[in-house]
C-alpha cells in the first residue's frame, strides 16, 4: 500500500477551498473570507501559483479609494487528473477527469467474460491504461468502484457475486502496476459520493442513495463523510427484512429485499410469463396488466419499508434513487413508495426529506471514485 495523506495543510486547504468556490477572487478577499493575515495568504497563494494549481487571471476593479487594481486568482482544474473506474457485472467504465470532474477520456469494456481473478485484474489494468493519456506525474491517483464488499483500509475485495470472486487484492495490484495511490470501494457507496459532488445531492451533507438494478444496494453520506462501516459493508440494504412474519419461514437465494425488488427477482418472475417480457415492459404496462401491477406494487411496498426505516434512523437531507431500474422507472417507483412512506414516517421527518432521481447515470460511480481520490490525497470536495 502506498502511504497517503492529504498534501494540503489546514491553512492551505482553507485558501484553496475559497478559491475553488469563488471562481475569481483577489488575495485581499481571500484574507477577508478566511480570517487569515494578508502575508500568510500571499505566501500560500504564491506557492500554489508556483506549483500550477492556481493562476493569476486578470486585474479586478480597484476599491472606492482607488489605488492599485487587485489581481484575480482562479483554480486550475487540469493541474492534476484522476482516473475513475466503475466495474459492473456487465460492463466496465473508466474515465480520466480533471479536479472539477470534467471528463477528458472515457472507455468502456465488457465484463461478461470475467470468470477468474487473472482476467478481472487484466481487464481493470487495461481500462486504466486506455484512459491515462497524460504523463504519470499529472495523475493524482486511481479510484475504483466494484460490485462487492471491500475493506476500506486495505482495499481487499471480500466478495464480488457478479464474478464469483473472493479475496481479490485489487488495490495493491494496481498500485504495483501504476505506482499511484489507489483506492477501492463499493460501487454504490461511490455513487452516493458522486451524486453529492456533481449530481442530485449537491449541497447536501446527509445522503441516502439507493441503487435499484440487477441487485439492490445503498450508499450513505453522513455529515459530509462517506460512511462505509467498520468492515466496508454499510449499505447492504438488499439483506434487510421487510416482513418477518412471512419471511422467517422462507429461504432466499438473495437478500430479503432483493428477493422482492431487484432485477434478479423480476426476471425470475417474468420467466414464467409467455414471451418472457422484460423488466422495462413490466413497468411500462403495469397500469394495464393486473399481474404486472401486482408485482410492481408489492415490490415497491417492500422497498418503501426499507426506505422508511432508513429515513427514521438517519434523517437524511435527500434520498437519491438510481441504478438501471431506479433511474429509468423513477416516476413509477416514486408514485408507489410515497403513499407507504406517508403512512409510516412521521410528517415532521418526511416533509424535510427531498426525493430525487440520480443525475449522473452511468457516470455516477466513476465520478464518485474521482471525488474519493481527491478527498484522500488532495482536499475536501
Amino acid at each position: 500500500m502506498i502511504p497517503v495523506s492529504r498534501c494540503l495543510r489546514e491553512t492551505e486547504e482553507k485558501i484553496m477551498q475559497i478559491v475553488r468556490n469563488e471562481g475569481l477572487i483577489s488575495r485581499a478577499d481571500i484574507a477577508r473570507k478566511s480570517g487569515l493575515s494578508k502575508p500568510i495568504v500571499s505566501v500560500v497563494v504564491n506557492n500554489f501559483i508556483s506549483q500550477g494549481s492556481i493562476v493569476e487571471v486578470k486585474e479586478g476593479e480597484s476599491s472606492n479609494r482607488g489605488g492599485k487594481k487587485p489581481m484575480l486568482l482562479s483554480f486550475v482544474p487540469n493541474y492534476k487528473y484522476v482516473v475513475g473506474v466503475d466495474v459492473g457485472g456487465n460492463k466496465l467504465i473508466s474515465i480520466l477527469a480533471d479536479l472539477d470532474g470534467n471528463i477528458v477520456e472515457k472507455a468502456k469494456f465488457s465484463t461478461k467474460s470475467i470468470s477468474d481473478e487473472e482476467t478481472f485484474l487484466e481487464t481493470v489494468e487495461k481500462a486504466i491504461s486506455q484512459v491515462m493519456n497524460v504523463p504519470l506525474s499529472k495523475v493524482m491517483g486511481i479510484g475504483i468502484g466494484v460490485p462487492g464488499t471491500v475493506d476500506p483500509e486495505s482495499g481487499m475485495i471480500f466478495y464480488m457475486p457478479a464474478f464469483g470472486l473472493r479475496k481479490v487484492n485489487l488495490m495493491s495490484c494496481m498500485e504495483e502496476r501504476f505506482k499511484l495511490p489507489t483506492f477501492v470501494s463499493n460501487d454504490v457507496t461511490l455513487n452516493a459520493l458522486g451524486e453529492m459532488w456533481a449530481g442530485a445531492a449537491r449541497g447536501c451533507r446527509n445522503v441516502f442513495l439507493t441503487a435499484l438494478g440487477t441487485g439492490t444496494g445503498a450508499g450513505l453520506i453522513i455529515n459530509n463523510e462517506l460512511y462505509e462501516g467498520t468492515s466496508g459493508m454499510a449499505g447492504e440494504i438488499g439483506y434487510m427484512i421487510t416482513d418477518w412474519s412471512r419471511e422467517k419461514n422462507l429461504s432466499f437465494v438473495f437478500g430479503s429485499l432483493e428477493s422482492w425488488f431487484s432485477g434478479y427477482a423480476f426476471e425470475k418472475l417474468l420467466s414464467e410469463f409467455e414471451n418472457e417480457p422484460t423488466v422495462a415492459q413490466m413497468f411500462d404496462h403495469s397500469d394495464s396488466n393486473p399481474r404486472f401491477r401486482e408485482i410492481v406494487t408489492v415490490a415497491c411496498e417492500h422497498l418503501s419499508v426499507v426506505i422508511a426505516n432508513v429515513i427514521t434512523l438517519l434523517d437524511p437531507d435527500v434520498v437519491v434513487i438510481t441504478g438501471g431500474i431506479g433511474y429509468n422507472q423513477y416516476d413509477r417507483i416514486f408514485s408507489l413508495i410515497m403513499p407507504v412512506l406517508r403512512r409510516t414516517v412521521p410528517a415532521e421527518i418526511l416533509n424535510r426529506v427531498t426525493f430525487k432521481r440520480g443525475e449522473l447515470g452511468e457516470l455516477g460511480v466513476s465520478l464518485g471514485a474521482v471525488c474519493n481520490v481527491q478527498r484522500k490525497v488532495f482536499m475536501e470536495v
